[in-house]
């Protein structure tokens, strides 16, 4: 029998209100909490780039744990970004699905993707990073840069989003974890992991399958995903890793069996394959008491097919190949302690690109090129009573490309104890989009940015964490598609960017965010569309619960995009909801039994921007999992 949304939702209030009478307030709970959003000495490490306290980061930067991740039943990395303040997705179509994102406005193409520093973005096709098939499973954290940073990261017009893996688990016996779940229209994820460590040797493995037949039409999935972390012990703190990725994802892109090409076809349909094999080795080791030397060489290839054909008549209008080999090293010296820091290094990468496409044979898709690009740079903070000072320098040359020269100088005051000013300006860049006919033609200039950004970050009121950001972003040598041929624009973004967070309440806290952006074309003075910015504003809010007397914890999450589409208005129902639930079995054992169960778009939103990218409808899913 079919439910209603107003069943649905009334059953999710009852459960919660069920919960929130079952737990009396805690007073010292709250307290607890209150002061671990206090901005206090012993500060969390914002990023794991440049390790510094939270309170000496001047970028504005948001910090994703396991705990969070596993709090939404995420699959892929694609939904743990839906959920973050700033970051805009213009498709998501289920586990596994391909997706465009924006950061403050900034497409995803401009934004450097990379797990355990090695990168993920697509270089011979405009940049491209799969978000929507990086499995969750063997993420501890992911540190999103939203902001120029370029100077400490390389092509990163638009920002950074950092993945970090697990770690091999210490001092213990094998262990791990099986899950399990199962949703609509075959929808399933399985998965399994194993950590532990032998004297001085550690592991850490994961690996799984998640599938679906298409929770909106055409969008089908079968992301297949290991994960290997191996690390040894060395004398005076040093420590070797070998990380091992391998991942393949077959899935649907676009369906549309109504829409009019032209009067003589009607539809469409998209399918592809992406799949990644790299590997790093890593050494870090103490060289003084502050000191320290880093080591790390990487490899491996990105593969990505893509086909398009029409429905009426069946016809095959694109069978595009893209294979990216490519290897790198770097040598990092770091020192100082959290208040007086340094980081500099030297960095090489090489890229050989292929790209092939026999159906329309047109010369910029049919190409190879090798891409050798050379970078060095320094970093550092220097603090002076409340008062920090970030400069940062950094210089890539490339065998192909324009010299970059990227910049950054930032500064974080701390006003009060519960109250942190900040702001930087920088100067970064993104890689352009490469292929044979634009490399060839001399076409070898780099997108830039000049931006500035200031903020407040403060607990001052009690029991809520608030952050704040102004951007001003001018971009010149955007590229931008004229029919076939590629054009360099130049265009101002602006705007605020704000999160909240509080502190828990009978077990239930709030936390949520909210984006504003204005954008134009300079040249033209005409208002950027989405298609071009993303949206206009999105707001995110998040209701979350906790209660380990009973172990039951949840999430209720809304998102609401207003886009920007004066020629093809999108379909927009202001908001949609998605609710999760996690009860374990037996409360006060560590290794108890979860069960957990999800409903997505519980009121059934249409939000779009395009017929081909539909958003599935409401569906449901219930799973298991058994640490050990």
């Amino acid at each position: 029998m079919r439910r209603s949304p107003a069943y649905i939702t009334l059953l999710a209030l009852i459960s919660l209100l069920l919960a929130f009478i079952a737990s009396p307030a805690n007073a010292e709970e709250i307290d607890e909490i209150a002061s671990s959003l206090g901005l206090s000495a012993d500060e969390p490490v914002a990023t794991s780039r440049f390790p510094r306290p939270v309170s000496k980061i001047a970028e504005n930067v948001t910090v994703i744990t396991a705990r969070e991740i596993a709090r939404i039943n995420a699959h892929t990395l694609a939904e743990v970004l839906h959920t973050v303040p700033g970051i805009q997705l213009d498709q998501l179509q289920g586990p596994g699905s391909s997706v465009f994102f924006t950061v403050l406005s900034v497409t995803s193409r401009h934004i450097l993707v990379q797990i355990d520093g090695v990168p993920l973005n697509f270089l011979s096709l405009e940049n491209l990073s799969e978000v929507g098939s990086i499995p969750v499973q063997m993420i501890e954290r992911v540190e999103i840069v939203k902001g120029a940073a370029s100077a400490a990261w390389g092509p990163a017009l638009g920002g950074v989003i950092n993945i970090i893996t697990k770690a091999p688990a210490a001092d213990r016996q094998p262990g791990g974890l099986a899950a399990a779940s199962i949703a609509e229209h075959g929808t399933s994820d399985l998965r399994a992991e194993l950590s532990g460590t032998v004297n001085r040797f550690g592991y850490y493995l994961t690996g799984g399958n998640i599938r679906s037949d298409g929770l909106a039409r055409g969008n089908r999935t079968n992301l297949n995903h290991g994960f290997g972390k191996f690390s040894f012990d060395l004398p005076n703190r040093g420590r070797v890793t070998l990380g091992i990725d391998l991942r393949d994802n077959t899935l649907g892109l676009e369906h549309s069996s109504t829409l009019q090409v032209n009067p003589l076809f009607t539809g469409v349909h998209g399918t592809g394959d992406v799949s990644y094999l790299n590997a790093y080795l890593a050494l870090r080791y103490p060289l003084a008491e502050r000191l320290t030397l880093e080591l790390n060489g990487r490899g491996g290839s990105r593969r990505l097919e893509n086909r398009r054909k029409f429905l009426s008549p069946e016809l095959l209008i694109m069978d595009g190949k893209v294979r990216e080999n490519h290897q790198g090293a770097g040598l990092g010296l770091s020192g100082g302690d959290a208040g007086s820091n340094f980081s500099a290094g030297l960095e090489y990468e090489h890229n050989d690109l292929r790209q092939r496409e026999p159906v329309s044979r047109a010369p910029e898709m049919n190409f190879d090129l090798s891409l050798d690009r050379w970078s060095s740079y320094l970093n550092g903070t220097y603090s002076v009573g409340r008062l920090s000072i970030l400069p940062g320098f950094r210089f890539d040359h490339s065998n192909l490309l324009e010299n970059a020269v990227s910049y950054t100088l930032g500064t974080t005051f701390r006003l009060t104890d519960s109250t942190i000013l900040r702001g930087y300006g920088a100067r970064g860049y993104s890689m352009p989009i490469i292929n044979g006919i634009e490399i060839l033609n001399g076409q070898r200039q780099l997108q830039n940015i000049w931006t500035v950004q200031t903020g407040i970050e403060s607990t001052a009121i009690p029991y809520l964490w608030l952050k704040g950001t102004l951007f001003y972003n001018n971009i010149w040598k955007v590229q931008t598609f004229d029919g076939a041929a590629i054009i360099l624009r130049d265009h101002v973004r602006q705007g605020v960017d704000l999160e909240f967070r509080t502190s828990p309440l009978y077990g239930l806290a709030l936390a949520g965010g909210y984006t504003y952006t204005v954008a134009w074309d300079q040249q033209s003075k005409a208002e950027l569309t989405s298609d071009e910015i993303g949206p206009r504003q999105g707001a995110k809010l998040g209701l979350n619960y906790d209660n380990g007397a009973i172990g039951l914890r949840g999430a209720l999450t809304g998102n609401y995009l207003d886009w920007y589409q004066p020629q093809h208005p999108p379909r927009d129902t202001a908001l949609t909801w998605d609710l999760h639930l996690t009860q374990r079995l037996s409360p006060h054992e560590e290794l108890s039994p979860e069960l957990f169960f999800s409903a997505r778009n519980i009121f059934n939103g249409a939000q779009y921007q395009h017929e081909l990218h539909a958003n599935p409808s409401r569906w449901f899913e219930a799973g298991a999992r058994y640490r050990f």
